[in-house]
């Protein structure tokens, strides 16, 4: 793979969106359940199942036990290391994070959960829109070993929030002793995905790429992914 490849994660709430996703032609998932509320664990039973049917698919899945904050109480941290456990031998990475109350990243939590992932890529979600100093932000994720950022730019979308994205991308690359990723992600279309990676200089990209159902639910589609994949793959 080139080093310069854009990767486009597509952000998948249940199995027929991973079926869409991947037909699409997506590599790579974050797998989630009630993407109403922002995204919650999925169950171990649509895990399995994914792994079962795209061995060759990248399944990075979320740890969020519940809506509402990042801030966790020990008992509900306990739960989140035990989903990772859970997870592990059906997973290519972990996608989760923990606040302080101040909205400062909560190093111990976080560092607790990476170790629970035992090497395994792990993602910062998009807490780290909530959080203070997003630069110190990222030197601290860096430095425990945080694989790569989810992150707005700290606005309601990538596309508003480009000019922090783009000081975060350069600073992930140069300025740590441990290189971080930064992917842009929310309200991700195919309208916008070529100039948030153009104008951000991300490798990384996430979207759920939906479109709404007749019965009312929001799947991702297989041709919303297909072109934006499209959009980003002549970028170099």
């Amino acid at each position: 793979m080139s080093e310069n490849k854009r990767i486009l994660e597509v952000c998948t709430g249940s199995l027929q969106s991973v079926i869409n996703a991947v037909e699409g032609g997506a590599e790579r998932i974050e797998l989630c359940s009630a993407l109403p509320l922002d995204g919650l664990t999925p169950s171990i039973g649509l895990l399995k199942e994914v792994r079962e049917m795209f061995p060759q698919l990248k399944v990075h899945v979320l740890i969020r036990p519940r809506e509402g904050d990042f801030v966790y109480s020990e008992e509900e941290l306990s739960v989140m290391v035990r989903d990772i456990e859970a997870a592990l031998p059906y997973a290519d990475g972990i996608v989760s994070g923990a606040l302080t109350r101040e909205n400062l990243i909560d190093v111990e939590a976080t560092q607790r959960l990476v170790k629970a992932s035992c090497g395994k890529p792990f993602t910062f979600h998009r807490a780290f829109d909530d959080c203070q100093e997003p630069h110190h932000a990222l030197k601290q994720l860096a430095a425990m070993g945080v694989r790569r950022i989810l992150t707005s730019g700290q606005q309601v979308t990538a596309e508003q929030g480009i000019p922090l994205l783009r000081e975060l991308v350069d600073m992930g690359r140069t300025e740590t002793s441990h290189p971080i990723i930064v992917m842009p992600g929310g309200g991700v279309t195919t309208a916008n995905a070529h100039h948030i990676i153009e104008a951000t200089g991300a490798l990384e990209i996430h979207g759920s790429c939906s479109t709404m159902q007749e019965n009312g639910r929001k799947e991702t589609n297989a041709e919303t992914v297909k072109a934006v994949l499209n959009n980003i793959s002549g970028l170099v």
